[in-house]
């Protein structure tokens, strides 16, 4: 039986600050955002989501928004 040294299928999630989801880490270039906060707030670029059962397979984005972002043009 052989021990992996490192799974390549475990990714880090992180809590947005803004919109309170769960998002893989890995995927936003801002520490405490997800790719779609990061995107509308700063202009970072976004994640092209997917969804599936109300979560992106790509960032695991669960499509929150919150209020003051929903007044951002």
């Amino acid at each position: 039986m052989f021990a992996m040294d490192k799974k390549f299928d475990e990714k880090e999630l992180s809590l947005c600050d803004e919109c309170e989801s769960e998002y893989y880490t890995q995927t936003s270039k801002m520490s405490s955002l997800c790719p779609q906060c990061a995107h509308v707030l700063y202009g970072y670029e976004n994640c092209l989501h997917e969804f599936h059962n109300s979560r992106c397979v790509k960032c695991f984005w669960n499509g929150n928004i919150p209020k003051k972002l929903n007044n951002i043009d």
